[in-house]
């Protein structure tokens, strides 16, 4: 069915009148009149009764016209809907990010001023570990992540730095360790070590265990953790120690206290990242912000 027939149609029928209708238009009443006909021809019934008084609708007719009027909304309204779509204004954004850098400020600044600036977009986030993140964008399950060391050698990938973190040596409150830290990664080998599982993660995995080893630190295993989280509850228990990221600490558990370590200097940039190829424009906006934000940091430190 013509949409153009169904507007002429509610034109002429709000102003009562095809010649009225006609220079509302605007169109020619001839023609104006033969896409009524058609209109009715195509529905199958009678609309309009006419006469030289004006246009009444029929007992079908004020049934089509209130049907019709709340289709062209709908028409009218899932176009803006495509519009705004097509600008990032409207729709859903899923991100990935860990349990522990939503407590981080950069994080939820971005999260907060990308809500304000486009409140119409659905923002749903998925705690996610960073290796399970990069095969949920790899699949489209994510539009994007935030994560530590994305696969270097995967074109498919493209990332924005957000901000950089440390390591830092994460103890129980009571244990002698924090009586007496350590300075170097060497004095942790006899120590009972609560680490994670290198399926979980393996670049981020693999890229601390070579700056550890560079050290003459090989890792005493006695626990793993799923997540950064259950690492430190774990480490609370007095189970052991664990090496982690320095914002883990926004989160601990009362009784955990943590250690800079002279040779542990492994840089941890925090990336957003997202498919080369993403087509969804909400993406666009989220970076656009985020780099704006980077940019105005930089130029606040220079």
């Amino acid at each position: 069915m013509d949409f153009k027939r169904l507007k002429y149609f509610q034109v002429v029928v709000e102003e009562g009148a095809i010649s009225l209708a006609a220079r509302q238009i605007p169109l020619a009443q001839p023609a104006l009149s033969r896409q009524l006909q058609l209109l009715e021809d195509e529905v199958g019934t009678t609309l309009l009764t006419r006469s030289r008084h004006g246009v009444r609708l029929t007992a079908a007719g004020e049934a089509f016209y209130r049907d019709t009027r709340r289709l062209l909304g709908e028409f009218d309204q899932a176009k803006r809907n495509a519009c705004r779509i097509a600008d990032g204004q409207f729709g859903q954004l899923r991100l990935g990010v860990t349990v522990m850098h939503l407590w981080v400020p950069q994080i939820i600044g971005l999260l907060n001023r990308f809500r304000e600036r486009y409140p119409e977009v659905t923002l749903k986030v998925e705690s996610l570990l960073s290796g399970p993140q990069i095969e949920a964008i790899r699949r489209g399950r994510l539009d994007a992540g935030m994560l530590f060391f994305p696969p270097e050698e995967d074109s498919s990938l493209c990332c924005h730095c957000l901000y950089e973190d440390h390591l830092v040596l994460v103890t129980s409150a009571s244990s002698h360790l924090a009586h007496h830290p350590p300075r170097f990664l060497a004095e942790l080998n006899d120590e009972n070590f609560i680490w994670f599982d290198r399926s979980a993660t393996p670049v981020y995995h693999d890229k601390l265990i070579h700056a550890f080893q560079r050290e003459g630190f090989t890792p005493h295993v006695v626990q793993e953790g799923t997540d950064n989280a259950t690492m430190l509850c774990l480490v609370a228990a007095g189970m052991g120690c664990s090496i982690l990221p320095a914002m883990t600490m926004a989160g601990a558990p009362e009784g955990v206290v943590s250690h800079r370590l002279e040779d542990l200097n492994l840089v941890l940039p925090l990336m957003l990242v997202w498919r080369r190829d993403s087509g969804l424009p909400a993406v666009r906006r989220l970076i656009e912000i985020a780099e704006t934000e980077s940019l105005a940091t930089h130029e606040v430190k220079e």
